[in-house]
């Protein structure tokens, strides 16, 4: 990922960050806190920094939220709170496949946000978990501050097809593998917010 915005201020709900243009090596990767805000910054332009949630990164598994405690391996948004929480884990696990992989995270994660926020698609079913993989692929095409090089885009693509169940009557079925990588490879392609809907 680089950014490509030079000297920009963006203001957010809490600090401001300064964006500088930073490109990559084949061998370099963002720090965490990098992508996290990148993304951040870029979806609440998008969003005109209307209903912005708040970001509690990295928790530690155990650690209590306003909806319940952080388990491993997860990341959420808490509609109590109108928060997105983050495990150690979750981010060392989506580094695994790159930091673009972590950027899919936290799109998917604001997604629900705006799902919650503007009252669309909140039946908490797989079509709801598509629908948050779909918005987070056309974040990643357009937010303003990064730009996602090929080997990124195969770096979200495996993380989501990794991260599909198969577990269809489970309360938490998020979609199957091919699903999650459909939906967010369709989000990456839409012209605007309505290809998710």
């Amino acid at each position: 990922m680089k950014i490509n915005i030079v000297k920009t201020l963006v203001t957010l709900s809490t600090p401001i960050i300064s964006l500088l243009t930073m490109s990559r090596s084949i061998a370099q990767e963002w720090h965490p806190d990098a992508v996290i805000q990148s993304m951040y910054a870029g979806v609440a332009y998008i969003h005109g920094y209307k209903a912005i949630p708040r970001v509690y990164k990295p928790i530690p598994a155990g650690s209590r939220t306003r909806c319940g405690v952080m388990v491993a391996m997860n990341a959420f948004y808490c509609p109590l709170d109108h928060s997105i929480y983050i495990s150690n884990d979750m981010i060392a696990f989506a580094y695994r496949f790159g930091d673009a992989a972590l950027a899919y995270i936290i799109g998917h994660e604001y997604a629900h946000a705006m799902q919650n926020a503007y009252g669309f698609n909140r039946n908490n079913s797989h079509i709801t978990e598509l629908q948050a993989d779909c918005l987070s692929g056309f974040y990643m095409k357009a937010v303003p501050n990064i730009v996602f090089d090929q080997r990124d885009i195969q770096e979200i693509q495996a993380l989501a097809y990794s991260i599909g169940d198969h577990n269809r009557w489970s309360r938490n079925h998020h979609g199957t593998p091919s699903q999650r990588l459909k939906a967010v490879t369709i989000g990456m392609s839409a012209s605007n917010l309505l290809g998710c809907f």
